[in-house]
């Protein structure tokens, strides 16, 4: 039977209740509009179910205009035709959203870098979580660890990649890899079962491990020189230091 439509979005609009009584504007079908003295307007659907009488929140209107909250009413309408009870489902889903949220990836990451923190150097740890929070979190923080296959990893390696950061792409995936690993330890549930970021071996580009500079032997007078009028505007114990450095130069040369 198709809903009676009692209200229009006008009606809607203009309702007010004079005195301090809540005013229940009815659309048929248990859909109400409950508006309150101070101008709050509130949509709740009254139902029953094992000859009990309840009802359930819809929103706030105007964030849910009228046709919404009989959308979202036929929707738990249709619940109901299958015996179930829309205030337990919404519950049970809280609770299903809370516990995805508490094994995302993200918390996930966030618990193993506060167990590791400590044990670096706060410049290491600054660019450990740097790395999560750029390159990381925005594409799979959201997502349940246990859902997260190689496919979505290696489209988030790609992202950095396409930057020309070959390098930082295999330090992220290895960050990766370690947070899967600490969740499989945790053995929480809800938590990961495998690290899916060893299945990305050799399909990561790779990139040129860089030699820090040497000095060549043809440059060694000119460094001595550097260093004997760094008196000058240095300390005369870098100066002492800097000529000893140069002495295991020419020593190795």
């Amino acid at each position: 039977m198709a809903i009676k439509e009692l209200l229009t979005d006008l009606a809607c609009k203009n309702a007010i209740v004079e005195g301090s009584k809540i005013r229940k504007l009815h659309d048929g079908q248990g859909l109400y509009l409950w508006v309150y003295e101070d101008g709050r307007k509130y949509w709740r659907l009254r139902y029953k179910i094992h000859h009990k009488e309840k009802s359930l929140s819809l929103g706030v209107y105007p964030v849910v205009g009228l046709k919404q909250a009989r959308q979202l009413a036929q929707a738990e309408r249709v619940k109901l035709a299958n015996n179930i009870d829309p205030s337990i489902d919404r519950q049970i889903n809280k609770e299903k959203a809370k516990e995805a949220a508490a094994n995302s990836f993200e918390a996930a990451a966030r618990e193993w870098y506060g167990n590791q923190v400590h044990d670096w150097v706060k410049s290491h740890a600054k660019d450990v979580l740097r790395r999560l929070e750029v390159n990381v979190f925005p594409y799979i923080g959201r997502y349940p660890i246990s859902s997260i296959e190689a496919p979505q990893l290696l489209n988030m390696i790609r992202i950095i990649e396409q930057r020309g950061s070959y390098d930082l792409a295999h330090r992220v995936l290895g960050v990766c890899g370690q947070v899967f690993r600490y969740s499989l330890t945790t053995q929480a549930p809800g938590r990961c079962t495998r690290d899916p970021s060893g299945d990305l071996r050799g399909a990561l580009k790779s990139h040129k491990k860089k030699n820090q500079s040497a000095v060549k032997p043809e440059e060694l007078p000119e460094l001595l020189r550097a260093m004997a009028t760094y008196e000058s505007i240095g300390d005369r114990q870098t100066q002492l230091a800097l000529q000893l450095l140069s002495f295991d130069l020419c020593t190795y040369q």
